[in-house]
């Protein structure tokens, strides 16, 4: 790529003026033909690297020119359409990659436009042609802010300004808000198009409120249902792939990294890699190594559960790759063949069994894979893991998101639940508790773990009074005049406020829901365990992060069925 002295001073914010001066000063290394001056790519990152300057390459470095004339792309626009209006972009994205790197199994692009009606006047077009071809109907659209595609006009609203940002293959740090990769084995950079057009952005979030489950979104090849201050851009996205690496952890030991390396053409000194390795949150390696167009190994001292890499470019110092993952570190399993025409696969938890015909028989194989010998390493592991509990439950219950009772703390537990009740009890929202297993009799001669129970419940009932509680539950019973009912003998100011159903399955056995939770007007808590069992197994209350509504929202849905109506997908029955 050649810059001419007015692209260069652009990509450095400087006058021409200013870098003729360093072509004079013999500062800056130029081609010249005739009386046409350039400047290579490398020697005009090299420059502004050693001078300290920004170094933002045109727009032509990254989707014409000669780098483009060996790569291919993909362009879909997402349109909307309302009647009487005109038809609007609400998102173009191209991408694009080297024609070597689709392999010679890939079709020609058919460099025709394919429409599809996606509903909600949403229309979805793609074309696979050369990036030439993009960047001609970019420049189009920048002209003239409209795009034609079969003959329809589409409107486009952009900043004329692009900006310019990189994605990585950072499997780890990556965030619900961040623009995802689309290229899995290569980093990408970015240019995008912004629009600061109101209504757009408007009419897709009338869509997403209203229809949001029945868009097909998956050609577009972006979140748009997630990233909604996209809405309207024109995004480019190049997969930088010049150069492909990959870092894995080898050996029979699993102590040793190996950096593989594949690409064209790549001199000595081209690029530079750091490498890193972790254990339990403990760095246990780094170091800057050049990349070589071949396979480096390096012994670790230590076992690790987290690596990753970066590549440089060594002419200007632009990191274009970078990948990190964590690592299983281990299976522990056996597997049991038997003699004969069928194997038996047999899953000791739920005693699932499954039969597959051998194509012929075998004598007994065993296959096993064991955890190892325990080491220092192993224990280190395990006190990290011990520590990492207790951070993150301490961080939770500083916000207040988090409870956690053991056995044997069922009175704590039941204060808290108290406690709760009493500050979110308000006359006009209903309280929901939902537990599949909650007690409406109580066999036998009580004892101490039904006398929990029943105060636990008396104190429920107790702090709500005055507000409507709906307890769900999955219980078989006969009707509300039950005489059998635990709490048919308190006083009727108790029990008033409280209503409970039974949700079953047709059959009339199994539960209609499976989840535990508390619902008053301030909060959703999830709840880990049936109130019966607090004692014996423990409990933990998990604050939702508000508003979350999905389990208010499943509450009031199964609230509002008809009680023994035939035509529900449920059984429901009123037990008080």
């Amino acid at each position: 790529m050649q810059y001419t002295i007015s692209e260069l001073a652009r990509a450095v914010g400087k006058s021409e003026n200013y870098v003729r001066q360093h072509i004079n000063r013999k500062h800056l290394t130029v081609q010249r033909e005739g009386r046409k001056i350039s400047v290579a790519h490398e020697e005009a990152a090299r420059w502004a690297h050693v001078r300290h300057l920004s170094f933002v390459p045109p727009i032509a470095f990254f989707v014409s020119g000669e780098t483009s004339k060996k790569r291919i792309a993909r362009m879909t626009v997402l349109t909307h359409h309302c009647p009487g209006e005109k038809q609007r972009n609400l998102f173009t994205l191209i991408r694009h990659r080297r024609e070597e790197a689709q392999g010679p199994w890939v079709n020609e692009p058919s460099k025709t436009w394919t429409s599809e009606d996606i509903g909600n006047g949403l229309r979805l077009y793609s074309l696979d042609t050369s990036l030439i071809h993009c960047q001609e109907l970019v420049d189009e659209i920048l002209e003239s802010a409209t795009l034609v595609i079969n003959g329809v006009k589409i409107d486009y609203a952009l900043e004329p300004n692009p900006r310019r940002h990189r994605v990585f293959r950072n499997y780890c740090k990556v965030t619900i808000d961040s623009v995802p990769n689309p290229f899995s084995h290569h980093s990408a950079k970015i240019v995008e198009y912004w629009s600061l057009a109101a209504k757009p952005r408007r009419n897709w979030l009338e869509i997403l409120d209203h229809n949001q489950a029945l868009l097909q979104l998956s050609g577009l090849g972006f979140p748009l249902d997630r990233l909604t201050d996209r809405v309207g851009n024109l995004m480019i996205v190049g997969a930088e792939d010049e150069i492909t690496c990959d870092l894995a952890v080898v050996g029979h030991d699993h102590r040793t990294l190996r950096l593989s390396v594949d690409t064209e053409k790549l001199l000595p000194g081209d690029y530079r890699a750091t490498v890193w390795a972790s254990y339990s949150g403990d760095e246990v390696f780094r170091r800057e190594i050049p990349v070589m167009q071949s396979r480096t190994s390096i012994k670790l001292e230590s076992d690790v559960d987290h690596i990753g890499f970066s590549i440089f470019r060594t002419s200007d110092g632009q990191c274009i790759d970078l990948m990190e993952v964590f690592l299983i570190l281990q299976i522990s399993g056996h597997i049991s063949v038997n003699s004969g025409s069928k194997m038996e696969l047999h899953d000791g938890q739920s005693g699932f069994v499954h039969k597959v015909s051998l194509a012929s028989p075998f004598p007994r194989t065993d296959i096993n894979v064991e955890a190892g010998d325990a080491g220092l390493d192993k224990e280190i592991r395990q006190q990290w893991l011990d520590r990492r509990v207790r951070e993150r439950e301490v961080a939770m219950r500083r916000e207040g998101n988090l409870e956690r009772f053991g056995p044997g703390k069922s009175e704590d537990a039941r204060q808290y639940m108290v406690n709760i009740l009493r500050e979110d009890a308000d006359q006009n929202i209903p309280i929901y508790l939902a537990d599949p297993y909650f007690e409406t009799t109580f066999e036998g001669n009580g004892g101490t773990d039904v006398n929990l129970k029943k105060k636990l419940y008396c104190d429920i009932f107790a702090a709500t009074v005055g507000t409507p509680l709906r307890i769900l539950c999955a219980k078989k019973q006969q009707g509300s005049d039950d005489p059998s009912l635990w709490w048919s003998i308190f006083p009727e100011y108790l029990t008033a406020h409280v209503s409970v159903r039974s949700f079953l399955h047709k059959d009339g056995k199994s539960s209609g829901f499976h989840d535990r939770y508390l619902i008053t007007a301030k909060r959703e808590i999830i709840i880990t365990h049936s109130l019966n069992g607090w004692h014996k197994d423990g409990v933990t209350f998990v604050r939702a992060p508000y508003p979350y509504d999905a389990y208010r929202t499943e509450a009031e849905q199964l609230w509002s069925m008809d009680v023994e109506s035939p035509t529900t997908r449920l059984l429901v029955r009123e037990i008080a």
